[in-house]
């Protein structure tokens, strides 16, 4: 289970030539743990080398051979550059300092599982769901490392029925999950390891950096189910979408998700809503709208967004802190029908008002010239009475034009190449203004059932908040319930209910380690890691909302994003059961 009642250790740091003199055979294991399990971070943590390697001196053994072929051999020395990755073994960095909130570090075999599972937890009905009182152990077990990423291996019965039903798989991916809850709650330490719980089959199998936190929810949901099959909060994370075939008679189609994953394709300046309007419904012009619709959303709901565009450095979608899934409800499919089609009139529009456009401003013939047709009229009429004076000298010795036919013509000429500029410019704006009242338009569609309105009927109703964030496997933002204050303090210091949560920005890389190394050395203390490694750290800080939704706007090409209700944020949080509770070290 967890770290209870092991004692936070670390390394002797008497002798540094030799890191593991001295060291117990528990104090080694450990260490060479945290070796492991900081290697299996590589693609997180940057292109440093993994593994052992020596930086000592090269060493020669004596000539074998009469003579050596000059060309035919050289020298190599092993690179003196390369360090070994490692978890720092100085026990005040794995230790909880002040009010941080504890975390799920990511692997290589789970990327986003731990950001998940650490925002989960904060979040009082999925913490209640995860931690399934209705099936538990009566005995939990103890291992040193497995807040390291050991499995607690405990006797099982098991009958040919259950062994043919793979049920104690099923049974442990709960266990496992109630165990980092139990982790979350009271642990002293800082960080901990959902190895053990990736490793499992009927999770592992399945496991990959794109869709792993769909299959780990959808593995748990399972694993409920066969266990409490009437328990609600089997469902906690489980929606419901209906797609029906253009036939009518045809029976819809139901598919179940737990997490909504599109892809964002490059439009700057576009919503979630924009993101999720195309997945759900996929509108074309010119084709008849789909059938499509949710049935039911969860009370947790976790979104995944990535972008297609290979050279972005960042989904660039406006995410939201309140978040209404009604437009896509089918209790107002008749609504979204309807401004659907309107917004495909509206975009059919702004298409042909952009061709137009184009056409007014530039062809094929101007494109390399950098000029748009009034600017090529405009330069025309002022080249005009050069042009027909030069025209004028070049003819008077065969009396072809007189001055006095000349000046009028040329006049002429200059106030029609005038007009037709005009003529185009105004069109031009007229276009424009049109395409600016279309957009427009197309914005209130896109707004409709996203935020409250005057109008009943287009007002939401079902009201999500913004839990948690990851940009990246090792950045984890989550909005976590502030120690209450006692009741004197509050009284003093006019706590409003709304300051109650807090986000936190939680990161876990080799440069959040030399952060923790550098402040070591600033105080005076000597950092126990070895001199040729590099020391994998964690930082935590509290930072603004604003802060969060630019993150993750700006900050990758993937964004986790996790949603609840007020039935979920709400929701009682009860005591751990008692099978899961041991007292901290």
């Amino acid at each position: 289970m967890h770290d209870a009642g092991q004692p936070l250790q670390g390394p002797d740091t008497a002798d540094k030539g030799n890191p593991e003199k001295g060291l117990s055979l528990a104090e080694q294991e450990e260490r060479e743990l945290q070796q492991a399990m900081a290697m299996s971070l590589n693609q997180e943590i940057g292109p440093q080398e993994t593994g052992v390697t020596s930086v000592n001196p090269a060493t020669f053994g004596k000539a074998t051979r009469d003579y050596y072929e000059e060309n035919a051999w050289a020298m190599t020395l092993i690179d003196s550059s390369a360090r070994e990755i490692i978890i720092s073994p100085d026990p005040e960095d794995r230790k909880r300092t002040d009010d941080h909130p504890v975390f799920i570090r990511p692997s290589q075999d789970s990327p986003y599982l731990g950001g998940l599972v650490t925002i989960l937890h904060s979040i009082p009905l999925a913490r209640e769901s995860l931690l399934l009182r209705s099936h538990l152990l009566p005995n939990y077990g103890q291992d040193s490392q497995w807040w390291n990423g050991q499995s607690i291996n405990l006797p099982k019965v098991v009958t040919m029925q259950s062994a043919q039903d793979n049920d104690m798989e099923w049974d442990d991916i709960l266990y496992e999950t109630q165990r980092l809850m139990a982790f979350l709650d009271g642990t002293n330490r800082a960080f901990g390891s959902s190895d053990a719980l990736v490793s499992l089959k009927a999770i592992s199998d399945s496991y990959g950096s794109e869709g792993g936190i769909g299959r780990f929810l959808e593995a748990w949901q399972g694993a409920a189910v066969r266990a409490t099959p009437d328990n609600p909060l089997a469902a906690t994370f489980l929606s419901r979408a209906f797609k029906r075939p253009l036939a009518e008679s045809t029976e819809p189609i139901a598919k179940e998700f737990y997490t909504l994953d599109p892809f964002v394709d490059r439009s700057h300046g576009q919503t979630l809503y924009d993101v999720l309007d195309r997945a759900v419904w996929s509108d074309r012009p010119g084709e008849q709208l789909d059938d499509v619709w949710l049935e039911h959303v969860a009370d947790v709901l976790t979104i995944k967004l990535e972008t297609s565009d290979n050279l972005a450095n960042s989904v660039d979608v406006k995410i939201p802190s309140i978040f209404y899934p009604d437009r896509y409800l089918e209790t107002n499919k008749e609504l979204a029908r309807a401004f659907r089609q309107e917004r495909l009139q509206a975009m059919q529009e702004i298409t042909g008002l952009e061709t137009m456009i184009s056409r007014f401003t530039m062809t094929s013939q101007l494109i390399y010239t950098g000029l748009e047709k009034k600017d090529i009229l405009q330069k025309s009429a002022e080249a005009a009475p050069v042009a027909m004076a030069n025209n004028m000298a070049d003819s008077a010795s065969q009396e072809q034009t007189s001055p006095e036919e000349t000046t009028p013509k040329s006049d002429r000429l200059v106030q029609e190449l005038k007009d037709a500029a005009q003529r185009i410019e105004t069109k031009l704006n007229e276009l424009i203004l049109s395409r600016a009242g279309a957009l427009e338009d197309l914005r209130k569609y896109t707004k409709i059932l996203t935020e409250p309105s005057e109008s009943e009927a287009q007002s939401p109703q079902h009201r999500y908040t913004l839990r948690g964030v990851c940009t990246q496997p090792h950045i984890t933002y989550v909005l976590r319930r502030q120690a209450s204050p006692d009741a004197e303090d509050s009284a003093m210091t006019d706590t409003k209910p709304q300051d109650e949560w807090q986000w936190w920005r939680i990161s876990f890389s080799t440069d959040d380690g030399k952060t923790q190394q550098a402040k070591k050395t600033q105080s005076g203390n000597t950092p126990a890691a070895p001199t040729n490694s590099d020391v994998v750290g964690y930082t935590a800080s509290k930072v603004r909302e604003i802060e969060v939704l630019r993150a993750a706007r700006e900050e990758s090409k993937s964004v986790m994003l996790v949603y609840a209700t007020s039935n979920a944020v709400d929701a009682p949080v009860e005591a751990l059961p008692s099978q899961l509770q041991v007292p901290n070290s």
